[in-house]
C-alpha cells in the first residue's frame, strides 16, 4: 500500500449533507500516449502494416499477411514461421527518452510455437536488449492425440493475450527497435495492438465539499491501492500517490460519516 504523503485536516464545519466532490489528476495524464505509429495495423497492404518491416532470418522460411477483420478492433497481422531455425518478425524503430521507465507490449493470439517481443538498440557500442515471450504447445506432436492443449500451460488459441513488460532506457539512448513475432520455433500467431509508452504516473486526489470518514483508491479489479486513516469527519483531503502503473484505471471512493459513498473513476473512460 502506498504511504499517504499529505493529508489536510478539518477545514471548516461544512454540513455533512453537502455534496462531496472528487477531482483526480495525474502526471503524466492518463491514458499515456502510444509512441508506436500505426500500432493497430489499420494502415497497410496485404503483406503488412504501413511503416513496419517484416522479415525472416532464413529466406522464404515464414509468411506475413495483414487481414482487415477479426482483430481486436479491426485489422491484425498473421505471422508464421515454418521451421525451428528461423524467426519471423514485424519491426519498427521508435524514438525514446534516455533513462526513462517505459512499458511495451502487444496482443497475440497464438496457435502454436513461440512469440517474442524483442526490444533492442545500440547505445554507445553496447546492445540494449529486453524481451518478453509467450509459448504454445499447439504444434507438439503429442497434441492432441496424446495430450490435450488445455492440459498444458498454453493459452487458448482463439483468445488474445497481452505480452509485454516494463523497461528503463539507458542514459544516452534515443530509440528502441521493437520486434514482434515468431522466435526460432515453428509458429503460427496473430498480432495486434502494439504499445510503447510511459510506465508510471503520479496520481493526485482531491476530495472536498462534505465531511469525510475515509477515502480509498482501488483499481479495476477492486484491489486497494491506497486508503486513508480514519478521517474523523475531516472536510477535505488532498493525496499524492506516486509510482502507479499507467495501464489501468483508478477509482476514488469517499465515505462520509453517515456511510454514504461517492466515487469517481480516473480516467473517466477507457
Amino acid at each position: 500500500m502506498v504511504r499517504m504523503l499529505l493529508l489536510l485536516g478539518v477545514l471548516s464545519a461544512w454540513p455533512a449533507a453537502a455534496q462531496v466532490r472528487i477531482a483526480v489528476s495525474a502526471e503524466p495524464p492518463l491514458p499515456v500516449p502510444n509512441l508506436m505509429a500505426n500500432a493497430e495495423f489499420e494502415a497497410g497492404d496485404a503483406t503488412g502494416p504501413e511503416g513496419w518491416g517484416a522479415g525472416t532470418s532464413i529466406a522464404d522460411a515464414g509468411s506475413f499477411e495483414r487481414l482487415n477483420e477479426d482483430g481486436r478492433s479491426g485489422a491484425f497481422e498473421r505471422v508464421e514461421s515454418f521451421t525451428s531455425t528461423t524467426n519471423a518478425y514485424l519491426s519498427r524503430v521508435t524514438p525514446v527518452e534516455p533513462d526513462t521507465l517505459y512499458r511495451a507490449g502487444a496482443w497475440v493470439r497464438i496457435r502454436g510455437g513461440t512469440m517474442v517481443m524483442w526490444l533492442h538498440a545500440w547505445v554507445e557500442g553496447k546492445r540494449f536488449d529486453e524481451r518478453a515471450y509467450l509459448h504454445s504447445w499447439g504444434f507438439s506432436p503429442l497434441v492432441p492425440e496424446f495430450v490435450h492443449l488445455e492440459w498444458t500451460d498454453s493459452p487458448p488459441p482463439d483468445e488474445w493475450q497481452w505480452v509485454g513488460r516494463e523497461f528503463r532506457t539507458w542514459p544516452g539512448q534515443e530509440q528502441v527497435n521493437m520486434h514482434l513475432g515468431a522466435y526460432f520455433d515453428r509458429s503460427d500467431m496473430d498480432l495486434d495492438g502494439a504499445f510503447l509508452g510511459l510506465a508510471r504516473t503520479t496520481l493526485t486526489v482531491e476530495v472536498a465539499g462534505g465531511l469525510l470518514a475515509r477515502v480509498r483508491v482501488v483499481n479495476e479489479a477492486g484491489e486497494e491501492i491506497w486508503a486513508s486513516e480514519d478521517l474523523g469527519g475531516a472536510a477535505g483531503l488532498t493525496q499524492v500517490i506516486p509510482d502507479l502503473p499507467t495501464d489501468i484505471r483508478y477509482q476514488v471512493i469517499a465515505t462520509q460519516p453517515n456511510g454514504t459513498e461517492v466515487a469517481a473513476w480516473y480516467p473517466e473512460a477507457q
